[in-house]
Formats: structure tokens, sequence, C-alpha cells
């Protein structure tokens, strides 16, 4: 409960500052901010949940993937992590954004992130309850809100370049907003699991292999807190020359 209290102050100390240095009028009403958080939690978090477990079986069950071999934690990493999740939170933002008046670029990028706020807080909540460094930064860095601000921007891209019937655009901001958090998702849970299995082997034998699969995913990680960091930065400025 203390941790998901946490979590959830760190985020809105990310999104706050940009928030509130956009005009008055570009203000959401507090109840649609609310609902929206909700729907990322409902839709996102346990729609993207459910979702894991069926293709986790299918994976495992049906396709004869070992559980517990690199192999399956690519696939957890990329599919089930990096596709399922962003695309569930995509799917909660647009719900939302659908039922709403807002439609400025501004809206699209806030409305995202509300979404994913709802996500992170429960998955925050669950990676920061089980300790070590991976919840930590997970905590301080909310990677999730970053990602669906980006895909936000984009989308919004998307729908000027279709009003215009720039086709060429259209199919580049699109490939933009979903490849660019897919992947960068898929990348963040896979050296996670790459960074704990060589710390583990490291404790019993030291290799260049092991000391290898430890650095390069923290080199990205390290990429990742600087995109998150410039994301928000932008966010910021966008903001404050609305």
């Amino acid at each position: 409960m203390i941790m998901g209290i946490l979590t959830a102050i760190i985020m809105a100390l990310w999104l706050l500052p940009a928030y509130f240095k956009a005009p008055k009028e570009y203000r959401l009403d507090k109840k649609y901010i609310i609902k929206t958080i909700l729907i990322g939690l409902v839709i996102g978090f346990i729609g993207a949940f459910i979702l894991q477990i069926i293709l986790g079986n299918i994976f495992i069950n049906i396709l004869k993937v070992p559980q517990y071999s690199l192999l399956y934690e690519f696939i957890k990493a990329f599919i089930l992590f990096g596709l399922i999740e962003e695309l569930m939170k995509f799917s909660a933002g647009s719900f939302s954004l659908k039922k709403s008046q807002y439609q400025s670029k501004f809206d699209y990028m806030l409305i995202f992130a509300l979404a994913a706020f709802g996500f992170t807080i429960m998955e925050t909540t669950i990676a920061s309850s089980n300790g070590g460094l991976a919840g930590l930064i997970r905590a301080f860095f909310p990677f999730h809100i970053m990602w669906q601000i980006f895909m936000g921007a984009h989308l919004y891209e998307y729908k000027i370049a279709k009003m215009n019937n720039d086709t060429k655009t259209m199919k580049k901001e699109l490939a933009i907003a979903f490849s660019v958090p897919i992947l960068m998702h898929g990348c963040c849970d896979f050296s996670t699991t790459l960074i704990v299995t060589a710390a583990s082997s490291i404790q019993t034998t030291m290799s260049t292999l092991n000391l290898t699969m430890l650095i390069l995913p923290l080199i990205y990680i390290i990429i990742l807190i600087i995109f998150t960091i410039i994301t928000e930065i932008k966010f910021y400025r966008y903001c404050k020359n609305l």
C-alpha cells in the first residue's frame, strides 16, 4: 500500500510540472482525469494481464517453448510485455479519447499518459514491492508514461496526416508511434532479465560473457532513463509554449 502511494506521487511529480505550465483552457476536467486513469487500470493493466496469461499458456503448452529458457524470456519481454502492454495502454487511451471533446496534440499526449498512469500504478507497485534494482528504477522513472506521451504525440501527427490525405506521413507516424515504445519496452524487460541472470552467474563464476550480459543491459537501462528525462523535458517545453 505504501509503495503504491509513493509510486503514484512520483508519477504525478513527473506529469504535474508540464500540466500546470499549459494554459488553463487546456486543463482537463477532474472527473475525466480520474476516469481515464481508471480506464488505464482496467483496460490497460487487467486487460494485458489476462492476455498475458492466455498467450503465455499458448507458448508453453501448445508451442512447447521451455518456460525457463532464454527464448521464453525473449518472447515474454517483446511479445507478452512489450507488444501486449503497449497495445492495451493504447486501447485504454484511445477509448478515453473517443469519449471526450479533447482533441489537440496536448490532449493526445496527456490522455495517453493518464491511461499509462493507471496501468503503471498497479504494475510498479507490484514490481517495487518485490524489491531489487528493477523495482526501484520503475518506481522513480515512469517509463510507461513517457512511452505513451511519445506514442500520443505521433498518433496526433498521424491524425493530421490522415486529414491531409498524406499517406506517406501516415505510415511513417503510425510506424514510429508503435514500434519505438514496443521495442523500447521489450528491450527494457529483456535487459532486466539479462542483468538478473548475469549477476547471479557472476556470483559463482567470473567470465567475459557474464560481464557482457551485465554491462550491455545496464547501458541500455541508462539510455532508457535518458530517453525518459528528455521526453519529460520536451513535454514540459511543449506545454510551456502552448
